[in-house]
């Protein structure tokens, strides 16, 4: 299984924090048991990625459980999500595509 180094971080030394997390499921392995040890960790599951990948949102303090699961191949902050150019938030300066501006919003 492959955790990138916040999720390691967060799995040794959970914080008061919330997790957006992007986890992937082996082809055979059962969704409900993420969803259920999600729930279990007051979190939630936001959405179903392609390639049996679940973008899911918990206390730190959860992650260690959710790591331990069986089927999880691969655990990684939000941050690997592909964030388009063309999203900005209005009335922000400075925040109009193409104008160089690559601030996630």
């Amino acid at each position: 299984m492959y955790l990138s180094h916040p999720v390691r971080r967060m799995r040794d030394d959970p914080g008061d924090a919330s997790a957006a997390l992007v986890v992937e499921l082996a082809a055979d392995a059962e969704p409900s048991r993420l969803r259920d040890t999600v729930t279990d960790a007051d979190g939630e599951v936001v959405e179903a990625l392609e390639f049996d990948c679940w973008l899911v949102r918990l206390p730190e303090a959860g992650v260690d459980e959710l790591c331990s699961l069986p089927g999880v191949v691969r655990v990684e902050t939000d941050a690997t999500l592909e964030r388009t150019v063309d999203e900005t938030v209005e009335g922000e300066e400075g925040s109009s595509p193409g104008n160089g501006d690559t601030r996630e919003v």
